[in-house]
């Protein structure tokens, strides 16, 4: 009995050995090339000016290429003496976790502990002895509203929901597609003030520029409102799923994998991660009450996401999700989050959605389905619209569906609302041929109408709620009937 105890003693001690000596330890299990390899793409870094930025163009290659990171730690302690001290304690965690050496921690306790974030400093300790980390858990159900609509209700009314902001908001949004994009090959510090505008897609239409970034660009030149892109967001895996917290360190939001395994989160421990592109409203709440924002912008394209916006408008922040897929599943729930909705600048003040269109319960509805590919399966956001509002109104909406398998296939929406003398449709707009199909139909009559998903994001959306405003609207999730 004596020899076996001993001998699980000396293999204890030889894996703690082991794991002193080998970098990022937890990092082998995840695939870190699974988002270039959907999008077929290879970035490359040049041109990078400042250390944070340099390390983590080596921490990305090393992950892609399955090489050693180290060579990445140097330049995160010359960014040491360059930052916050909030950075600070995101950086000590990130040499913590490559070189293995759990002393760090101590480091980025004591910043925790004097910026009174009494969670990240409890996670700090316990990483600091290897120690189990206590965690809380909670679910945050969605519910389903049923909407009590008017018994001789013949109208629906798409777009009437609205809010503004001023220069005395402070909105808080997450980095990717803000201040940096490690997919197009653009890094910079999290918490840089140029904000990105062109993305993955390389190209720009008439400035308007592209994702959260360009539209954010676009808020600061009309009000110059506070901008805050939030960075260092820790996530759990518990039950083999992905959480971020809340504001008192609660995981409740899921997180999607392929955001977790972005080539530069941190790994503290297999079941423990540290995002610095933070992608999502799910990973923004945390900071976000934290920052005193009265609105957040980021990413809806996940369940998660949809749970963290409800979740903020209920303490009085709104919400601008312009990629909007799952926004479907709050429908009749909030007027305080909006989805893929036009701005104007009133005066001082930016007024968001309230372009709103009338259908007749009668009507014939065309409605944008597509294949569940990565990136064609947002065209099915409107599908996804339309048959929760069926299902929560119980009214015998005219729906008819035209799925597409491809890109530039709008004219197979177009062509169908023809053939049923159908004069609305649901859809989306990514690029320069969807614009066109859909604006030329429009054209033919004043009466045509359009219901966009999943386009303020994007060039040619954006173009369509402007150029057409009595035409097109957007996924309000507060419709009305009448």
């Amino acid at each position: 009995m004596r020899g076996i105890f001993l001998t699980i003693l000396f293999f204890m001690y030889v894996l703690q050995i082991t794991l002193a000596d080998t970098p990022d330890p937890y990092a082998p299990q995840f695939n870190f090339t699974y988002i270039t390899s959907i999008y077929k793409t290879n970035p490359v870094y040049t041109n990078i000016s400042t250390p944070f930025a340099k390390g983590d163009a080596i921490l990305i290659e090393a992950r892609m290429y399955g090489t050693d990171p180290s060579a990445a730690i140097p330049y995160y302690k010359q960014a040491l003496d360059r930052t916050n001290v909030e950075e600070q304690a995101i950086l000590f965690e990130t040499i913590a976790s490559l070189e293995n050496n759990p002393s760090y921690y101590w480091a980025s306790y004591v910043r925790w502990k004097f910026m009174r974030n009494n969670f990240r400093a409890n996670i700090d300790y316990h990483l600091l002895n290897r120690k189990l980390i206590p965690y809380q858990y909670e679910d945050y159900p969605l519910k389903e509203i049923y909407f009590a609509t008017p018994k001789n209700a013949t109208t629906l009314t798409i777009g009437e929901s609205s809010f503004t902001l001023t220069k005395k908001d402070i909105l808080v949004s997450q980095v990717d597609r803000v201040t940096r994009d490690w997919l197009s090959s653009q890094l910079q510090d999290p918490n840089a003030k140029t904000i990105l505008t062109i993305f993955s897609e390389k190209y720009d239409v008439e400035d308007i520029g592209w994702h959260e970034g360009g539209r954010i660009a676009q808020y600061k030149q009309a009000i110059n409102l506070t901008h805050i892109s939030v960075t260092g967001t820790i996530v759990r895996k518990i039950n083999n799923n992905w959480y971020a917290p809340n504001e008192q360190g609660i995981f409740m939001f899921d997180v999607p994998l392929d955001k977790v395994q972005y080539p530069t989160t941190r790994f503290l421990r297999e079941d423990l991660a540290l995002i610095i592109d933070t992608h999502g409203i799910n990973m923004l709440v945390e900071q976000a009450i934290e920052q005193n924002a009265t609105v957040v912008m980021g990413c809806c394209d996940h369940i998660g996401k949809i749970k963290a916006a409800l979740y903020l408008n209920e303490r009085g922040i709104k919400v601008i999700c312009n990629t909007d897929k799952y926004l479907p599943l709050a429908l009749g729930q909030t007027n305080e989050t909006l989805g893929s909705a036009p701005f104007k600048k009133q005066e001082n003040t930016l007024l968001f959605g309230a372009q709103p269109i009338k259908i007749n319960l009668s009507e014939k509805i065309i409605v944008l389905n597509a294949t569940e590919y990565y990136g064609l399966s947002y065209y099915a956001t409107s599908t996804i619209y339309f048959t929760q509002l069926q299902k929560q109104t119980l009214l015998p909406l005219d729906l008819v569906f035209v799925t597409i398998d491809d890109y530039n296939q709008l004219q197979k929406l177009v062509d169908k609302a023809e053939e049923a003398n159908a004069t609305v449709i649901a859809a989306r707009v990514y690029n320069e041929d969807d614009y066109v199909v859909l604006s030329e139909w429009l054209e033919s009559s004043e009466k045509k109408r359009i219901i966009l998903f999943h386009s303020e994001a994007y060039p040619y959306g954006y173009l369509l709620l402007r150029n057409y405003p009595a035409q097109v609207t957007f996924d309000d999730i507060m419709p009305s009937f009448s």
